[in-house]
């Protein structure tokens, strides 16, 4: 019978948000793993079956590790021996995702305690799988400082002061703030930091890059119990949500169809084939600021049909892009 890796993850998250004390009582412990109760008190039972002491604290309803307990030895099967391999050499050891490299070195020390018999199954499959993913942005020693500082304000649960370097020059760039760190987030090729801006006095998600000053101060902060990621996106098409929900409908050519439907776009799209090969792409989302560009890289291939507002948004931007090229022949005509 084939491993179940989805609850061995499940499984091992648990022991890490109890050892961590991040788990929470039931209900925030079962959202933070995306089950019911009824399956975390059933994941609880295997944890104990294994021997790890894990214990729920009378005072705060909390189930916690103690923090000198560790796993013991893992035995690692080849299968699972080549996604160590992978992961630490073509993702970690690259930084394709920036600041993962102490984990290709935790991954490594992993791997030296396997068995010869294992490491040789894992090494015949090294050179035939490859992994790319899209370039990030830097990841530098003073980058990794910031995330290391930001890291340790959120474990403490200390206020940060910052000075950030805002896209939006209406904004007061250059004035300090102070700022409360929820979760740190690698999303779309950068890392963020999402939590309360005390100036805005609103959960904000900014850029680690822009920070220009970050100190860590003695000022304590609680992490709502209600806070979860999952709220905080919404609907959003990637990263942004906007005041708005659209009902979204798309016509993709068939030359692009089967591309389209090859991805898990947004949670709530749906798609429809056409009799001539066509796709019909269903879904809703929180601002449209985010999906227009999406929109516009299929350039001819894809009709927006609903809303008409991104379809007027979409139209106006491609004749600008038209107007653009127009001129520039023109230009290059009368040369």
């Amino acid at each position: 019978m084939a491993a179940d890796y989805s609850k061995m993850a499940r499984l091992l998250r648990m022991f890490l948000l109890m050892q961590q004390d991040d788990a929470g009582g039931a209900k925030a412990f079962a959202e933070k793993l995306g089950v019911v109760e009824r399956t975390l008190y059933r994941d609880l039972n295997i944890l104990e079956s294994l021997g790890i002491p894990y214990y729920r604290d009378p005072e705060s309803g909390r189930y916690r590790i103690g923090r000198d307990f560790f796993l013991p030895p893992m035995q690692l099967t080849s299968s699972e021996a080549l996604a160590l391999t992978v992961i630490a050499e073509q993702i970690a050891g690259q930084e394709q995702i920036a600041l993962t490299r102490p984990a290709a070195l935790a991954l490594e020390k992993i791997r030296g305690q396997l068995p010869d018999r294992v490491l040789r199954a894992a090494n015949v499959m090294d050179d035939h799988v490859e992994i790319k993913l899209p370039p990030t942005g830097p990841a530098d020693e003073a980058y990794g400082e910031l995330y290391d500082m930001i890291q340790q304000a959120i474990t403490a649960r200390r206020s940060l002061q910052c000075r950030y370097d805002s896209l939006n020059q209406a904004t007061d760039n250059g004035q300090r703030f102070l700022f409360d760190p929820y979760v740190l987030s690698f999303d779309q090729r950068a890392w963020y930091v999402i939590g309360r801006h005390h100036a805005r006095n609103e959960i904000r998600r900014l850029k680690l890059v822009r920070f220009t000053d970050l100190r860590i101060t003695d000022e304590p902060y609680a992490i709502p119990e209600d806070f979860s990621m999952d709220a905080y996106r919404g609907d959003a098409w990637r990263m942004v949500r906007g005041g708005q929900r659209y009902k979204i409908i798309i016509h993709f050519d068939a030359m692009m169809a089967e591309t389209v439907q090859d991805t898990h776009w947004h949670r709530t799209q749906e798609v429809d084939y056409e009799d001539d090969g066509s796709l019909i792409f269903h879904c809703e989302v929180e601002g449209l600021d985010e999906i227009i560009w999406w929109v516009l890289g299929y350039g001819s291939h894809a009709k927006v049909v609903e809303p008409r507002e991104l379809a007027e948004r979409v139209a106006a931007m491609a004749r600008e892009m038209a107007a653009m090229y127009s001129v520039q022949q023109d230009a290059n005509e009368s040369v």
